[in-house]
């Protein structure tokens, strides 16, 4: 589905805009806190993490060409992503519609419950763990997971 029949244009102007502020945003903040014992100090390591990366849409060429540009500026760090799964809720199938979805995210790989895990973070402020057949998903309604987003979920409403 396009990104324009799930994002109102305001919503694609607010992010173009806030990749110019997200560099500030990412000094700001709030002490992320744990949600889970997996979530805890020592309990979750992030092992690898790659730049963020663009996915096909079939939004229109200036949609896509913002997008694009708002994917590459987004940046996390190892430490910016054991914050956000800090921070992000885990939430079970189907609970996912409360969410936002872009075509960018970033991967990774994370040590987590004594178990390596593949992650990707969508600039949606949703992840998914996988570890072969096993996933977790994870959603980040924090206020102080916005300098980790590029788009934030605001309860999907029309």
């Amino acid at each position: 589905m396009p990104i324009a029949a799930t994002i109102p244009s305001k919503r694609i102007a607010r992010v173009a805009c806030g990749v110019a502020a997200l560099s500030a945003l990412l000094a700001c903040g709030t002490a992320p806190h744990a949600t889970t014992d997996a979530m805890r100090p020592g309990k979750l390591r992030i092992t690898e993490i790659q730049p963020p990366q663009m996915q096909d849409s079939n939004d229109s060429a200036p949609e896509r060409e913002s997008l694009a540009r708002a994917c590459k500026a987004w940046r996390l760090s190892e430490a910016d992503a054991a914050r956000f799964f800090a921070l992000a809720q885990e939430y079970p199938d189907g609970m996912g519609d409360a969410y936002y979805w872009l075509p960018c995210s970033i991967k990774g790989r994370l040590i987590a419950d004594g178990r390596a895990w593949e992650f990707e973070i969508n600039a949606a402020a949703t992840a998914t763990w996988r570890d072969g057949d096993s996933y977790r998903r994870w959603g980040c309604s924090a206020r102080a997971c916005t300098p980790l987003a590029l788009l934030m979920p605001d309860g999907n409403g029309p």
